[in-house]
């Protein structure tokens, strides 16, 4: 069995990754996970603006390969 994660800065990147991984027989497990990977207060003086967040978003995937076994008698 082969395990990969995808990971992505948004959707749609992770999105496509997924549809080819499936395309090269690989089955998604579980769901997908959004990660905060990074945050930013903004200010303006001592007041509170805004927080800015960045995101990782990613997809666990499996795939069974099989392989033959040739007994040589």
């Amino acid at each position: 069995m082969e395990q990969i994660i995808l990971t992505s800065s948004n959707p749609r990147g992770l999105e496509k990754k997924i549809t080819q991984a499936i395309g090269e027989g690989y089955v998604p497990v579980g769901s997908h996970q959004v990660v905060t990977i990074y945050s930013q207060n903004k200010f303006s003086g001592s007041q509170h603006m805004a927080t800015q967040h960045e995101l990782e978003y990613s997809q666990s995937m499996v795939r069974n390969q099989a392989k033959e076994i040739i007994n040589k008698f």
